[in-house]
């Protein structure tokens, strides 16, 4: 069989695409394959997310996986969700109703039908179809390919910590897999200036009060948006178009 498009991650963007593909009639969830690594959708958001304490996302309401900017906000007056699940100014949207809109859209749409489990590790292009190879063997076709991967398995590690890294089990990336906040020994430092840090550093200070530093090369960023809000709609687009 030769599929129309296949995704290749199931992560928020690889959903994201699939859900506006399925909306806007560009295939049908039987010519559709979105292939993850994991059995169910959004797993390493859902995992890494929770590991550093999020308790709302840092985009306002209209950002999420579906098509109508406004189906958050539907979603949560129809399911009878509280005012509060929504913080601040431009109504952030915890994580827990974030991730049940996710997926309510994934189920509503019917791509569990789309979803293969597998690892893909090679592709070509042969008679005009794109052929996707998974490490358990299996090779499908398609007619499009969408690569939607995510830095998990690339995990950045300074040039300074690689050294030190297998020495002992107390030097960790945050998105490592053998990340575990219940076995670390204080004091401890984290090292990062960025968001993922923040959480992190105020998830652990509460499991290790006064044992927690956190090091960073500038001073905080404070901003309401991680980019300018002119880019959603015609303000910016208009004139770069």
């Amino acid at each position: 069989m030769v599929y129309d498009w296949i995704v290749v991650g199931g992560g928020i963007q690889g959903t994201t695409i699939a859900a506006f593909l399925v909306k806007n009639n560009k295939v049908s969830p039987g010519k559709l394959r979105i292939i993850d690594p994991h059995k169910m959708p959004l797993f390493q958001w859902t995992k890494n997310t929770e590991k550093i304490g999020m308790k709302f996302l840092r985009s306002p309401f209209v950002h999420h996986l579906d098509v109508d900017p406004f189906s958050l906000r539907s979603f949560a007056v129809n399911h009878q969700w509280k005012k509060s699940e929504f913080y601040g100014m431009y109504k952030r949207p915890s994580l827990e109703i974030f991730n049940e809109h996710s997926q309510s859209l994934f189920q509503d749409l019917g791509l569990g039908e789309s979803w293969h489990q597998g690892y893909v590790n090679g592709i070509d292009r042969a008679n005009d179809e794109w052929n996707i190879s998974l490490d358990e063997g299996d090779r499908l076709k398609s007619k499009k390919v969408v690569l939607a991967l995510s830095i998990n398995d690339q995990l950045y590690v300074p040039e300074w910590a690689h050294s030190i890294m297998h020495e002992n089990n107390q030097l960790f990336h945050i998105f490592d897999e053998a990340a575990d906040f219940s076995a670390l020994q204080p004091p401890i430092s984290v090292v990062g200036g960025g968001i993922t840090a923040a959480h992190t550093a105020i998830k652990l200070s509460a499991l290790y009060p006064g044992q927690v530093t956190l090091i960073k090369r500038h001073p905080f960023r404070v901003c309401d948006f991680d980019s300018d809000p002119g880019w959603l709609g015609p303000k910016y687009q208009k004139n770069y178009q």
